[in-house]
């Protein structure tokens, strides 16, 4: 009987480490990146003249506990415009003379973040931005002239784990291009799944109880 109760106490051990483990180690695996514009951009009139070029490779990485993080890169965005418009005539002459002169450039501007993955879930995550376009010259003056902001999004997984993922913004006062990353935060580590553990507990006993029948054969 005390040779039994040493095999389960010495199972029972390695099955909760097994078990702590398998909870903490979340494989994550990205496929690919891309952004999602509005068509408000490009370089007609009344268009911003902003590029957007997606920098996201496929990477693997596991996180193990909740707070670890993991960053890549995944953007480039360059503002060409020297002037952006309101569509009112008046008020565009008067800011950036006849460069001014054309239709509105502050409307249809959206972005959005995409990233695919394949682990721990099979999803596109999608993070939409607050973006703002200020009327004026862009002329590297200190002042914010185009801004795309990113707030996090929570994702959950499996049997009760979560995500976070967080892209850089972008915030220009003046032309040139800005690259930007993201980040992959663990926040929560998934649970085994009941039928799991009950299978692993019932092969463990199964184990022990063969150990004491070959002692006393």
């Amino acid at each position: 009987m005390k040779s039994l109760k040493r095999v389960l106490t010495g199972l029972g051990f390695i099955a909760a480490m097994g078990l702590s483990a398998a909870a903490s180690a979340v494989p994550f695996s990205i496929t690919g990146g891309s952004f999602t514009t509005g068509s408000g951009y490009g370089t007609g009139d009344g268009q911003l003249d902003v590029t957007f070029t997606s920098l996201v490779t496929p990477q693997s990485f596991n996180l193990n506990n909740p707070g670890d993080v993991a960053s890549f890169l995944f953007g480039r965005v360059t503002l060409k415009e020297t002037c952006i418009n309101s569509g009112n005539g008046l008020v565009d002459f008067f800011l950036c003379g006849l460069g001014g002169l054309g239709s509105d450039e502050t409307d249809n501007l959206g972005v959005t973040a995409n990233l695919t993955f394949t682990s721990p879930l099979s999803a596109t995550v999608a993070n939409v931005a607050i973006v703002g376009a200020f009327v004026g010259t862009v002329n590297g003056d200190g002042d914010v002239d185009y801004s795309i902001d990113f707030n996090p999004v929570t994702v959950d997984f499996g049997n009760g784990g979560r995500f976070l993922l967080d892209v850089g913004d972008f915030t220009f006062r003046g032309t040139g291009a800005i690259t930007d990353g993201f980040n992959v935060t663990l926040t929560r580590a998934p649970v085994p799944e009941p039928a799991t553990a009950a299978l692993l507990g019932l092969g463990l006993l199964g184990l022990a109880a063969s150990r004491r029948r070959k002692k006393q054969s």
